[in-house]
């Protein structure tokens, strides 16, 4: 797959972000529109391959995006070789109990990182360490990684390459700090 150029990665990502924020859209679709923007961004990172919407075989937890990443030279080489994405396009905050199912599923998996992409942040206080941060370092004690991911930092990309850059700075600082962060 021929890379996109910056100006359709960019384009692209907004015409996503766009539907996921058009409030004349039912949740449905603009729950489908966010998948589709972080799909569309993954799939764009050299050695990554996608799976959507994988559900458990007790069909009581469904994964929105699974990960398979080869490590390319050019791409997310600090990270794992399977990892997990959740996708909340909510209009509040991502709270605690949510980042907790998230790690439970990254450990049900096998897995060792997830990417929690909330259009709002999560609740909570990074420096106090409350609420969804507590979740996150807590997860971390247990050697599993949540990197956070905004829609601010979404449209903040230009290129596959910010994406790789920016992952793994998060991993950086999520191990720096204890808990994920949005530095």
């Amino acid at each position: 797959m021929e890379p996109p150029t910056v100006g359709d990665f960019n384009e692209t990502v907004r015409e996503y972000l766009g539907r996921a924020g058009d409030l004349s859209n039912t949740t449905h679709v603009r729950g489908r529109a966010y998948e589709d923007a972080l799909a569309y961004v993954f799939k764009s990172i050299p050695g990554c391959d996608i799976q959507r919407n994988s559900l458990n075989q007790f069909l009581s937890e469904e994964i929105d995006l699974s990960v398979m990443n080869f490590q390319d030279l050019d791409g997310l080489r600090a990270l794992p070789e399977i990892f997990l994405v959740e996708c909340k396009n909510w209009s509040e905050p991502v709270d605690s109990a949510t980042v907790t199912t998230f790690a439970s599923k990254i450990r049900h998996r096998g897995c060792t990182l997830g990417v929690l992409v909330a259009a709002n942040g999560v609740t909570g206080d990074p420096h106090q360490r409350t609420a969804a941060y507590q979740s996150a370092a807590l997860a971390l004690a247990e050697k599993t990684r949540i990197l956070l991911l905004t829609t601010d930092d979404l449209h903040g990309l230009t290129c596959a390459r910010d994406v790789v850059v920016l992952l793994h700075r998060r991993l950086l600082d999520l191990v720096a700090a204890g808990t994920f962060t949005l530095a």
